[in-house]
């Protein structure tokens, strides 16, 4: 109803509002040709600040949608949708009252149509019906007409560029390929690929230079010595191969702290010398565009030691980049000459040579005299960029350093790491596959019996168990060379694992419900008294064993990051951190496990106790249920989806409230049992808690599929993998999952982006995607500012036979590991480039791999995650800006 109302209103009003106001939309009109005779067609919109521009896609009932009205005609053919890039905010608008898709003025709306020419003879002719409105006003719909002359293949096939003035009307262009209006411009080299999906409303303009939408060929890269204290500029030199005979060489600089270098513009005439980035060029060898110099750590700033304002890089990295072309050269040369100072003294001006030999069957590439991944002076080796099959050689330094990161523990003292450990295992207490560890040691520890002081005796060894196991969990470091990293997100993400964990709750729970008795074979028993209580002890053992093994699926992304210390600081850090998590974890279990032996010393109070087995019996099969999850979810077996996972829980939570209100009844349950106080109490919250379930199954109007429930994330499925609500690629974060298409798109549409290292069986995951993601002012950066590749470090599917690699593992034992998985793929990746093995963690990077500022893990804090974003985005920003 409202929609008409609005149009009527604009009839009436069209001839006032028009009289006073001009379209503040300024139309521009190219095109650019994708091969042949296909073209791409292009609808620039630029916006008056505070002005708004409708989506083609925005829903009925609200205003006018952008449209394009094609004259037909078989002098040409359409070739899938019109693609639409800009600022895109979408969400309830005020003046309407209902869910709009707009493009704000911030930057230009982009409409792009892919044609195939029949007949160039004829021009290809477009109306475009758009409206735009601010925050107080809308102006009635518009029309723009435009003609597209396009060249036939030949010699001449540059980009055609028209504008069209506000309230004006583009008119065509003449047979020459120029517009009557407009002017000519330069046809781009390649265009960017157009049939990639949009991601979670990912949008923007054209890829800008230097990021070439064409993929590397190849990428060669060679590693030059470490930085030190008399030289403490390290240089890693890559040459990317745009096309056959195409190159572009880049040397890329890591300062260490304290130390900066000039720009290649600084003024010399104070005394700095200014840093040359030189390819030497011969009659095979043609530069194309002048050197680039990017970093973001550039500033002009007051330099006192030459005592004049100076441009210069203050740490961090610093790129030289040129593009060249050949012609039958077989050798690429040149250097880098620069100068380093800190606050007291200068450096000699160093030059750092490097090349590109192509005479043989392999490129070789070489810094400093170093060859390929070679590396001296105690610097690690980097990963090919094409070891993995991966065309981008990612580069773990940041450039920005505008926000902290995360915290890590190398370089640290043994009570500092002991002190991270203890808190890790504080944390881990919280995770949900520990909790249900709480019921098996209230339950053996009340049937032990004895005294006060047996109990308190027990459960000290039970506590000191916990610790011991973790303890020599790093003993195999001291024996061997090391072991692989990944083995605990291996035995986190595992479907058999997590399979056995859930028959293993189901079990715990018939025993709980009083179905049958959990007892040791009669032969354990004898063997233990014969030894006069060593059976005691090791009953105690396996307990505490039973709580390492199981915990393993949640403590296991933590204890990664340790491991991944162990491999580069030796097996000590590792025991030290071990340690720590094991105190914490083991210290409030003992606390706790000695309970039980001050109730056996109290008088009998009737049932209760049995009424609180049963009811942990009930929170058992509840938690069994996720780790079907995790092997459903990792396993890719589609089938406990949110809805039945929460109807499952939603029984639970009704059954531990029809037992404590004596609805239902179970084998060992008092013929006299009553409803007591704290039996009330808990039976109303499991039907407060039902109720709380049972939201989980309302569709939520902001994102069109289920709500999501804060108390369950990372326990309970993604809200979006469900069966009758899916999730809207233009309401909800829908990020890729593919690492070279998630990059090819956001250099098409030139935004930064960021690599989610996630896991399916991820607890912490689920709670970033649920808790911090869905905030209005994270959600922004998501879906307006980056692109988001998910890599998933557990997926088991099988890559692809010619995608398989044999690479070496990171233990130092100098075997060889077999790349077969997905999952193999991202976490190996993770590991050889950011030195990092547990999830979440996320990392801002350029489109061409360049790190933008200190990656970070789990952030529940939305502020904090919030200026993560905002760092790395500033960050891209003044990188393309630089250049």
């Amino acid at each position: 109803m409202l929609r008409p109302l609005l149009l009527l209103f604009f009839a009436f009003g069209s001839a006032a509002l028009l009289a006073q106001f001009a379209s503040p939309i300024r139309w521009e009109f190219s095109y650019e040709r994708v091969q042949g005779d296909e073209f791409r067609l292009i609808a620039k919109a630029s916006a008056e600040a505070g002005w708004a521009i409708y989506s083609q896609y925005t829903p009925d009932g609200g205003p006018i949608p952008t449209s394009f009205m094609w004259t037909k005609g078989k002098h040409f053919e359409l070739v899938g949708k019109s693609e639409e890039k800009g600022h895109r905010k979408s969400g309830m608008d005020e003046m309407f009252g209902v869910e709009v898709i707009k493009f704000l003025s911030d930057e230009p709306t982009y409409f792009t149509q892919r044609v195939v020419v029949k007949d160039y003879a004829t021009p290809i002719e477009v109306a475009v019906e758009y409206m735009c409105c601010d925050d107080e006003q809308c102006l009635p719909p518009t029309d723009v007409v435009h003609s597209f002359v396009l060249p036939p293949s030949g010699p001449r096939q540059g980009a055609n560029t028209s504008t069209a003035a506000p309230g004006a009307v583009a008119g065509a262009g003449d047979n020459s390929g120029n517009p009557g209006t407009g002017n000519a411009g330069s046809q781009t080299s390649s265009a960017p690929r157009s049939d990639l999906p949009p991601s979670g409303g990912l949008g923007g303009a054209p890829a800008a230079a230097p990021y070439t939408p064409t993929t590397p060929l190849a990428i060669h890269t060679a590693v030059g010595t470490a930085a030190t204290a008399d030289d403490p500029v390290s240089w890693v030199f890559t040459a990317e191969q745009l096309a056959p005979n195409q190159y572009r060489l880049r040397m890329t600089g890591n300062m260490r702290e304290g130390w900066t270098m000039y720009s290649k513009d600084v003024d010399p005439d104070p005394g700095a010398i200014p840093t040359e980035f030189f390819v030497k060029t011969t009659d095979g060898v043609t530069t194309l565009g002048p050197v680039e110099e990017i970093s973001a750590t550039l500033k002009v700033k007051y330099d006192k030691v030459w005592g004049a304002d100076m441009a210069k890089i203050e740490g961090g990295n610093v790129v030289y980049q040129q593009t060249v072309a050949l012609n039958g050269a077989k050798m690429l040369e040149g250097y880098v000459y620069y100068q380093t100072c800190d606050d007291e003294m200068c450096f000699p001006p160093k030059e750092v040579p490097f090349t590109l030999d192509l005479s043989g069957p392999t490129p070789v590439a070489s810094v400093d005299g170093l060859t390929g991944q070679a590396s001296s002076g105690g610097g690690a080796s980097v990963l090919p960029a094409n070891e993995l099959g991966i065309t981008v050689a990612f580069d773990p330094a940041p450039v920005g350093t505008c926000s902290e990161g995360e915290e890590v523990t190398a370089g640290q003292g043994m009570w500092t790491i002991f002190g991270l450990g203890f808190i890790g295992g504080l944390f881990a207490m919280l995770m949900p596959c520990i909790f249900p560890m709480i019921p098996l040691t209230v339950s053996f520890f009340t049937k032990s019996g004895g005294t006060r002081a047996e109990g308190i005796r027990r459960a000290s060894l039970y506590g000191f168990f916990i610790f011991l196991i973790y303890v020599l969990l790093s003993l195999p470091f001291h024996l061997l060379d090391g072991l692989d990293p990944g083995i605990l997100n291996t035995i986190a993400s595992s479907v058999p694992l997590n399979v056995a964990f859930f028959l293993i709750f189901l079990f715990f729970a018939g025993s709980f419900f009083g179905f049958y008795e959990l007892t040791l074979p009669e032969s354990w028993s004898n063997r233990a008294s014969r030894a006069e209580g060593a059976g005691g002890i090791i009953g105690i053992f396996f307990m505490a064993l039973t709580l390492a093994l199981v915990s393993f699926s949640c403590t296991g992304p933590i204890l990664g990051s340790l491991l991944v210390e162990a491999v580069s600081d030796g097996a000590w850090p590792l025991t030290a951190g071990m340690a720590g998590f094991g105190v914490a974890l083991g210290l409030p279990f003992a606390l706790f496990a000695a309970f039980p032996g001050f109730l056996n010393n109290l008088p009998k109070s009737g049932g209760w106790l049995n009424s609180v087995k049963v009811v942990l019996g009930f929170v058992e099969i509840a938690l069994a249920f996720k780790f079907l999850s995790n092997a459903d979810l990792v396993g890719e077996w589609d089938l406990l989806r949110i809805e039945p996972f929460l109807l499952i829980w939603i029984l639970c939570a009704l059954g531990i409230a029809a037992y404590l209100f004596k609805l239902i009844s179970f084998p060992l349950d008092s013929k006299k049992r009553k409803i007591g106080v704290i039996g009330g109490v808990v039976g109303g919250a499991g039907i407060a808690f039902t109720a709380y379930l049972l939201l989980g199954l309302t569709t939520s109007s902001e994102t069109g599929t289920y709500r999501n429930l804060s108390l369950l994330s990372g326990i309970a499925p993604p809200v979006c993998y469900n069966y009758f609500l899916p999730c809207d690629a233009t309401r909800n974060i829908t990020p890729f999952k593919n690492l070279e298409e998630g990059l090819a798109y956001a250099r098409q549409v030139n935004k930064p982006v960021m690599l989610d290292f996630t896991g399916y069986t991820c607890v912490n995951c689920r709670k970033m995607e649920e808790n911090v993601w869905t905030e209005n002012e994270v959600k922004r950066y998501l879906t307006d500012e980056y692109v988001i590749i998910s890599l998933y470090t557990d997926d088991r599917s099988a890559l692809p036979p010619a995608e398989h690699r044999e690479v070496q593992r990171l233990d130092g034992s100098g075997r060889t590991l077999l790349i077969n998985e997905v999952g193999k793929k991202w976490h190996y990746f993770q590991q050889t480039v950011y030195a990092r093995s547990s999830q979440p963690y996320y990392v801002l990077v350029s489109p061409d791999g360049v790190t933008l500022n200190p990656p970070v893990a789990y952030t529940p804090d939305v502020e904090e995650y919030k200026n993560f974003l905002a760092c790395g985005l500033s960050t891209y920003q003044r990188l393309v800006s630089s250049k």
